[in-house]
C-alpha cells in the first residue's frame, strides 16, 4: 500500500513538473512573439511629399460679350500660370446655347496666344449650357503635396513617453512641398544639358593635370 502511495506521488510529482514547464514555455513564447508592425518615427515617413495632378478652371462671364479690363488680366494671368511648371493644353470651353460666347472664346484664344501659349496647345470646345452661361478655361497642373496638417490626437501635457507628437513636422513638409517648382523632379531627374558634361570634362581634365580650376580660383581668392 506504501509502495503505491510512493508511486503515485511520484507521479503527481512529475506532472506538476510537466505542467509548469508548459506554462513557462507558453510565457516564454508570448514574451518573444515578434511584433512586425511598422509605425512611421520621422516627420518624412508620416507627412511623405507626393506627386500629384489636378485640374486648374477659370470661369469667365460671357454676357458682356467682349473681355472686360478685369478679365484681361484674369485671362492673362491664367494662361503664364498654364505654362509654369510644365505646359499642358488649355481648354477653352463656351456654352453651347450660342450667345456672344463663340466670339469672347476666339477672343480669349488670341489674348492666351499673346501669352506666349502655343496655339497647338488650346483646345476649342463646347459644354451643354445656355447662352448666359460663362466660359469654362481649364489646364491640369502637376503639384506635390503631403497629407493634411492637424492630427492632435494626444495630450502633450499627459504623455510621458518622450516621443514626437503626431503632428510634428507636418508644417516644415507642407512648405517644402509648396516650395518645388517641379514636381516632375520627384519623379525623375533632369537630363544633364550638353554645356554642362562638356565643363565638366574640361574641369577633370584640368585636376587630372593638376591645374587650378575656376572653382578652386574662387575659392582661393575670394571672386
Amino acid at each position: 500500500m506504501s509502495n503505491m502511495f510512493k508511486q503515485c506521488k511520484t507521479i503527481h510529482r512529475w506532472l506538476g513538473i510537466g505542467v509548469t514547464g508548459l506554462i513557462l514555455a507558453g510565457c516564454a513564447g508570448a514574451d518573444l512573439a515578434l511584433d512586425d508592425t511598422y509605425v512611421p518615427y520621422s516627420p518624412s515617413e508620416r507627412y511623405p511629399i507626393e506627386y500629384a495632378k489636378g485640374p486648374v478652371t477659370l470661369q469667365v462671364d460671357s454676357r458682356p460679350g467682349a473681355l472686360q479690363v478685369s478679365q484681361v488680366n484674369a485671362v492673362a494671368g491664367f494662361a503664364r500660370q498654364s505654362m509654369s511648371g510644365g505646359l499642358t493644353p488649355v481648354n477653352i470651353r463656351r456654352p453651347a446655347g450660342g450667345g456672344k460666347s463663340a466670339r469672347m472664346a476666339q477672343e480669349i484664344a488670341g489674348l492666351m496666344m499673346q501669352q506666349g501659349v502655343p496655339q497647338n496647345m488650346i483646345r476649342m470646345g463646347t459644354y451643354p449650357a445656355g447662352a448666359s452661361a460663362p466660359i469654362q478655361l481649364s489646364y491640369v497642373k502637376s503639384y506635390a503635396h503631403t497629407k493634411p496638417c492637424g492630427t492632435w490626437d494626444q495630450d502633450v501635457t499627459k504623455t510621458a513617453d518622450n516621443l514626437q507628437q503626431s503632428n510634428h513636422g507636418c508644417a516644415v513638409q507642407s512648405n517644402i512641398a509648396a516650395m518645388i517648382a517641379d514636381p516632375q523632379d520627384l519623379i525623375q531627374q533632369r537630363p544633364m544639358p550638353p554645356s554642362n558634361a562638356a565643363a565638366g570634362s574640361v574641369a577633370l581634365e584640368k585636376v587630372a593635370k593638376g591645374e587650378t580650376t575656376r572653382t578652386q580660383s574662387l575659392l582661393v581668392n575670394g571672386f
